[in-house]
C-alpha cells in the first residue's frame, strides 16, 4: 500500500498556491476537499492515515487559511455527506458547485493533488473526478491532464 506523499506537497507548495488563487478561494477549496474525499472513496473506505493526509494537504495548499481542526470539520462533513447520500450524488452536486463558481480546473486540480498526496491516484479515484469534472463541464481529456499535472514532481 501506497504511504502518503506529503513531501512532494510541501516542496511545490507555493508555486501550487499560485496556481491554486481564485475568485471565492474558501468556497472552491470546501467543493476541491470534498471532491478530493470522493476520490478518496472510490476503493470503498477512507482510512485514518488518507484522512490526514487529506487534512494536511489541505493546509498546505490553504497556506494556513484553513486550520488544522477547519480542514478535519470538512473532511467529517464529507464523510457525513457521503453516509445521507450516494457518492455518486455528492459527485454530482460537487461538479455543480464548482461549475456554479466558474472554478471547475482549479478544483480538480486541487482535488488530484489531495489524491495524489494521500496514497496516489488509481484508475476508481480518477474516474470519480472525471465523473465531477464532467458535471463542472470538463471533459474526461481535460481531467486526466490535469490529474497528470497534479501527479508530476517539481
Amino acid at each position: 500500500m501506497a504511504k502518503p506523499d506529503i513531501a512532494s506537497l510541501e516542496t511545490r507548495a507555493e508555486s501550487l498556491r499560485a496556481e491554486l488563487r481564485v475568485p471565492k478561494q474558501n468556497e472552491v477549496f470546501k467543493a476541491a476537499v470534498e471532491a478530493g474525499y470522493l476520490a478518496a472513496c472510490a476503493d470503498g473506505e477512507v482510512d485514518a492515515d488518507e484522512i490526514a493526509a487529506i487534512v494536511r494537504a489541505v493546509e498546505i495548499l490553504s497556506a494556513g487559511a484553513v486550520v488544522e481542526w477547519e480542514a478535519e470539520e470538512l473532511v467529517q462533513e464529507c464523510a457525513r455527506k457521503v453516509e445521507a447520500e450516494t457518492a455518486g450524488e455528492r459527485a454530482a452536486v460537487v461538479g455543480a458547485e464548482l461549475d456554479a463558481l466558474g472554478q471547475a480546473e482549479a478544483g480538480i486540480y486541487f482535488a488530484a493533488l489531495v489524491a495524489h498526496a494521500s496514497k496516489g491516484i488509481d484508475k476508481k479515484e480518477v474516474d470519480v473526478l472525471k465523473q465531477i469534472g464532467k458535471t463542472a463541464g470538463l471533459t474526461s481529456e481535460r481531467v486526466r491532464d490535469i490529474v497528470k499535472k497534479a501527479g508530476k514532481s517539481g
